[in-house]
């Protein structure tokens, strides 16, 4: 992914930048009931534009994508550094299990029928590697979903998070309003460089009865 505004596709799925045209889509997918128990955000479009078009625009530092499934839109995915907020920053730290430099994702499938399909986990999982690459300051990715949205922990578990933490977060947010899980996953360690290759006895032997390279 090339910074803020990079398409990425992988096979039938999608993710692109959010524009001010997916507005009043995300205004819908925000009222859907599904979306509407566990983000708790106002799904009005004047307050849609409010949330979003700053990031948008660039002035908020969170990147904000649309999922596409085969072309159709089916939900939103964005990712920050946890520092970039200073109470979601403090809320995380509080946990006792995030030091150093985190990133956050936030993810939804806003699409009634497109929910159940393993998109979730799908885009998780790809966006967790180009989350990686996007912030190579970051040693960690972590989401915090509510205890009682079990799809939204399974999706992660089964992209390859793991619990880090159980209880209530010190948050004000409303969609932070009950008991939460801690999902996250470390950064995969850099593979090794390979080792200079060992020449075998017979290469070694033959090179002492060359003798030394001749110069000129």
């Amino acid at each position: 992914m090339r910074g803020h505004n990079a398409d990425v596709r992988v096979n039938a799925l999608t993710v692109r930048p959010l524009t001010r045209d997916d507005l009043p889509r995300l205004s819908q997918w925000l009222a859907e009931p599904h979306v509407a128990r566990w983000w708790r955000d106002p799904s009005d479009l004047p307050s849609v534009e409010a949330s979003y078009l700053p990031c948008i625009d660039g002035t908020d530092p969170a990147e904000v994508f649309v999922i596409e499934a085969a072309g159709r839109a089916a939900g939103l995915i964005e990712r920050y550094l946890v520092a970039d907020d200073p109470e979601w920053d403090h809320a995380m730290r509080a946990t006792g299990a995030v030091t150093g430099c985190a990133a956050g994702i936030d993810y939804l499938i806003g699409e009634p029928s497109l929910t159940g399909r393993g998109y979730g986990t799908a885009v998780i999982s790809l966006f967790t590697t180009l989350t990686f690459r996007r912030y190579p300051q970051a040693d960690a990715i972590v989401a915090a979903p509510q205890q009682a949205n079990a799809g939204s922990w399974h999706a992660l578990e089964r992209a390859g998070y793991q619990r880090w933490w159980s209880g209530w977060l010190e948050s004000s947010a409303p969609s932070d309003a009950g008991p939460a899980y801690l999902y996250g996953v470390r950064r995969p360690p850099s593979p090794e460089p390979p080792s200079p290759e060992r020449p075998s006895p017979e290469r070694r032997r033959a090179a002492r009865q060359a003798g030394p390279a001749p110069t000129a």
